[in-house]
């Protein structure tokens, strides 16, 4: 009978996890591009959302107000990304993908499909179907932590 783990365990595991994943550089998104990570999963959370208001990028990164702003503007120069006034309410921002922004996204998608296979083909099927139940869990309980944190 396996022993289960312990939290400090765990929390060592945790830690190289982090770190592999502090790792992995913006250019990794999409190779022979220049693209910083918060730009990717800028681009990333637009294609999956459709157009969004800018605070949208701001609340699902957890970035400031200012750094959205200079994240946006980035991806609008690079031609990745179209910003609009909201016609509902004229204060705010819709942010879209540019045709240009589309492209970079499917080649990004495209990408890190083949990256993740890699990486997974490389565990049994027993450790994918603990990660499939480890991973939901292990973002519930960071998602719960953050907000607890921020009341």
């Amino acid at each position: 009978m396996q022993q289960e783990p312990t939290p400090d365990g765990l929390e060592a595991l945790l830690m190289e996890l982090v770190i592999e994943i502090g790792l992995q550089r913006g250019d990794a998104l999409v190779p022979d591009l220049a693209m910083t990570l918060s730009e990717g999963l800028a681009l990333l959370e637009i294609w999956h959302t459709g157009p969004v208001p800018q605070q949208h990028i701001a609340d699902r990164l957890r970035l400031e107000k200012s750094s959205v702003s200079r994240l946006v503007a980035g991806l609008e120069r690079k031609g990745w990304l179209v910003r609009e006034r909201d016609q509902a309410n004229r204060r705010y921002y819709r942010l879209m993908l540019s045709e240009a922004g589309r492209v970079v996204v499917a080649r990004m998608s495209t990408h890190l499909h083949e990256r993740h296979g890699q990486v997974l083909t490389r565990l049994t099927g027993a450790e994918r179907s603990a990660l499939a139940v480890a991973l939901p869990a292990l973002t519930r309980a960071l998602r719960e932590t953050t907000a607890a944190a921020a009341t």
